[in-house]
C-alpha cells in the first residue's frame, strides 16, 4: 500500500509539473497574439480562476480524502461535504456575479466585468471535481486525478490560444478575447469532469439527501481545522499576491506623469505581467523537487539536508541565469525590451519563494500551523500597504519591489522562528560556481550578436546549456543529484 501511495504521489507530481509547464509556456504565444493590453485583460482576472482551480484540484480533494479515511460513516460525510461545497460554491458565484461591476471598477476597468464572471464560472464545477478527485485519492488512485489535471490544462491551453488567434482575425476587443479565453478555461474543467465521471462507478443516488440539515455541515467545517486552512492558504498564497497587484498596480500607474490614459496604464500592467511566466518556469523545477519528496517527508517528519541544498542552490542558479538573460529573453519571447529591470526584480522572487516553501513544509510537518499562517499573513499585510505607494514612486520597479520585500519579510520571519539559517548561502564554492556561470553566459551573450528572432531563441538555448554546464562543473555536482 505504501509503495502504491508513493507511486501515485509521483504520478501526481509529474502531472503537476507538466501542467505548470503548460501554464507558463502558453502565455508567450498568447501575449504575442493579443499584445500587452490583451495580456493585461487576461491576467487581471486570471488569479480568480487560478484560486478556484487550486481548490478543486488540491485543497478540497485532499481534505475529502482525509475525511473519508477518518470518518465513522464515510458515505454520509462524503455527501455532506459535497452538499456544503455545492452551497458555498453557488452562493459565492451568485454574490461575485452580482458584484462583478463594482469589482471590475476596483480593478480599474469596468469592461473586465464580463471576463471576471467567466473567470469565476468554474466555481460551479468545484463541488463535482473535488468529489471525484477526493474519492479517487482516498482509494490511493492518484492517476485519475493526474490525468484529469493534464486533460483540463491541455484543453484550456488549446482553447485560450484559439481565442487569441480569433483576436488577430475577427476582433480588436481585448476584453472580449479575455472573456473567450476564460470560457476556454471553464470548458477545460468541464471536459476534466466528464473524464472523471466516465472513470468512476460513483452514482449520484442519495447525494442530495438531508440537503437542508445544518448540523452535519457544521461538523464538516469544524473538521476542516487550522491545518487544512493554513495548507489551503499556502497553496493560494502567490495567487493572493497577484490579486493584490490586480487591484492596486493599474490604479497606481495612472498617477505616473508619463501615463496620460487608461490604455497606457493597461499596457504597462501587461508588461509587468510578463514576469509571471518567467516566475512560474523558474519555480516549476524547485517546486517539483519538494513535491516529489513529499511522501518521504511525511514519513520522516523532516526535510533532509539534501532537499534544502538542492532547492536552494537550484533556485539561486536559475534566478541568476534568468536575470542575466532576461533582456534577450524579453526581446525574443515578447518582441520588446521595455521595462526589463522590473522583470529582473520580479524573478528575484524565485529563490525566496523556494526557501519559503521549505520553511513552511518544515513547520507543517511538526504541526506549527498557526505560526506559519501568521508569518504568511505578515507578508500579505506588507504587500497591501506597500504596493500602491511604491508603484506611484517607482513605477513597475516599485510594483515588483513590493512583492520582493514582502516575501523577504516572510522568509526572515520563518528563519528566525525556526532558528534555522539558510546555511547554503554561506557556501563559497557555490558562489564561485555562480560567478563563473554568470561570466560564461554574459561573455557568450555579448560575443554572439544575432538579430533574427528564432536564431536568437536558439542562442538562448545554447547559452542556458553552457551556463548550466559551467555551474555543475565548477560546483562539482552531477545534475542527476538534483533529481534523486
Amino acid at each position: 500500500m505504501k509503495k502504491l501511495a508513493i507511486k501515485g504521489a509521483s504520478v501526481l507530481a509529474l502531472a503537476g509539473f507538466l501542467s505548470k509547464i503548460l501554464a507558463a509556456l502558453y502565455r508567450f504565444p498568447y501575449q504575442n497574439l493579443v499584445g500587452d493590453q490583451g495580456f493585461y485583460a487576461f491576467q487581471q482576472v486570471y488569479p480568480f480562476y487560478a484560486i478556484i482551480t487550486t481548490l478543486s484540484l488540491i485543497a478540497l480533494p485532499n481534505f475529502l480524502s482525509s475525511l473519508i479515511h477518518s470518518a465513522n460513516h464515510p458515505k454520509e460525510e462524503t455527501h455532506q461535504f459535497f452538499q456544503l461545497s455545492l452551497i458555498l460554491s453557488v452562493l459565492s458565484f451568485v454574490v461575485l456575479t452580482l458584484l462583478s461591476q463594482p469589482i471590475s471598477k476596483l480593478m480599474g476597468q469596468e469592461k473586465l466585468a464580463g471576463p471576471f464572471v467567466m473567470a469565476i464560472l468554474p466555481l460551479l464545477l468545484v463541488p463535482f471535481l473535488s468529489l471525484y478527485r477526493g474519492r479517487a485519492q482516498a482509494k490511493q488512485d492518484m492517476v485519475t486525478t493526474a490525468v484529469s489535471q493534464v486533460i483540463e490544462q491541455s484543453v484550456r491551453v488549446v482553447l485560450i490560444i484559439c481565442a487569441a488567434l480569433m483576436f488577430t482575425r475577427l476582433s480588436t476587443n481585448v476584453y472580449a478575447i479575455s472573456f473567450l479565453a476564460m470560457l476556454g478555461s471553464f470548458i477545460g474543467g468541464l471536459v476534466a469532469l466528464v473524464y472523471l465521471m466516465l472513470s468512476s462507478p460513483f452514482k449520484f443516488q442519495g447525494l442530495f439527501t438531508n440537503l437542508t440539515a445544518l448540523q452535519p455541515k457544521r461538523k464538516i467545517i469544524q473538521k476542516f481545522g487550522l491545518s487544512s486552512l493554513v495548507f489551503t492558504f499556502f497553496m493560494i498564497y502567490m495567487l493572493i499576491l497577484q490579486m493584490i497587484d490586480v487591484f492596486f498596480v493599474k490604479n497606481a500607474l495612472m498617477h505616473l506623469p508619463q501615463v496620460k490614459t487608461s490604455n497606457q496604464a493597461e499596457i504597462l500592467k501587461g508588461i509587468y505581467d510578463r514576469g509571471q511566466p518567467f516566475l512560474q518556469l523558474g519555480l516549476v523545477f524547485t517546486t517539483s523537487i519538494l513535491t516529489d519528496s513529499l511522501p518521504k517527508l511525511t514519513r520522516d517528519k523532516q526535510i533532509s539536508k539534501k532537499i534544502w541544498d538542492n532547492v536552494t542552490y537550484l533556485a539561486i542558479a536559475l534566478t541568476v541565469g534568468l536575470v542575466i538573460l532576461l533582456p534577450e529573453m524579453n526581446d525574443v519571447l515578447f518582441k520588446s525590451h521595455a521595462h526589463v529591470l522590473s522583470l529582473q526584480i520580479f524573478v528575484c522572487q524565485i529563490p525566496i519563494i523556494s526557501m519559503i516553501q521549505l520553511y513552511h513544509h518544515d513547520l507543517f510537518l511538526v504541526g506549527k500551523n498557526k505560526m506559519s499562517g501568521l508569518i504568511l499573513l505578515s507578508g500579505l499585510v506588507l504587500k497591501l500597504v506597500s504596493v500602491y505607494p511604491l508603484t506611484v514612486l517607482y513605477g513597475l520597479n516599485g510594483s515588483a519591489l513590493s512583492s520582493l520585500i514582502s516575501l523577504l519579510l516572510v522568509l526572515i520571519f520563518y528563519s528566525l522562528y525556526s532558528r534555522k539559517l539558510p546555511r547554503q548561502l554561506f557556501n563559497f564554492q557555490f558562489w564561485f560556481a555562480i560567478l563563473m556561470m554568470g561570466a560564461v553566459v554574459m561573455l557568450g551573450n555579448h560575443t554572439l550578436t544575432i538579430s533574427e528572432r528564432w536564431l536568437a531563441l536558439f542562442k538562448l538555448t545554447i547559452l542556458s546549456g553552457l551556463g548550466a554546464a559551467t555551474f555543475f562543473k565548477v560546483f562539482n555536482v552531477n545534475p542527476k543529484d538534483f533529481l534523486n
